[in-house]
């Protein structure tokens, strides 16, 4: 009796072990070139957008396994197609896309 409780627990585990990490393999889905329209069908609405200078951000909070722990994921739309997506340091930069960029400029006055 013991073995069968410890086997269904144990079924039951890797059940939702499987479950969470298809969270973050949803970005399997995604291929550069792809429309936004493109993007919300194969992975659904993002749970934020950003927008500037012509490029848009989408933002995904995604379960990783591993770190057991919802990680932003971002998708980069420049001319109305992905031409990058992935978590931050992924690709570009290792900023986060969303952060504000403030410039120091100096100002020479009369």
């Amino acid at each position: 009796m013991k073995y069968i409780i410890i086997s269904l627990i144990t079924i039951f585990l890797s059940g939702c072990y499987t479950g969470l990490g298809q969270h973050s393999s949803k970005f399997n889905n995604v291929s550069l070139g792809m429309s936004k329209g493109d993007v919300i069908n194969a992975i659904g609405k993002p749970q934020s957008t950003r927008a500037a200078n012509g490029v848009e951000y989408m933002t995904y909070n995604v379960y990783e396994v591993v770190f057991g722990q919802y990680v932003p994921y971002f998708v980069r739309i420049k001319n109305g197609k992905v031409d990058a997506y992935g978590k931050v340091g992924d690709f570009d930069s290792s900023k986060d896309p969303t952060m504000n960029i403030n410039l120091d400029a100096k100002v020479k006055v009369n």
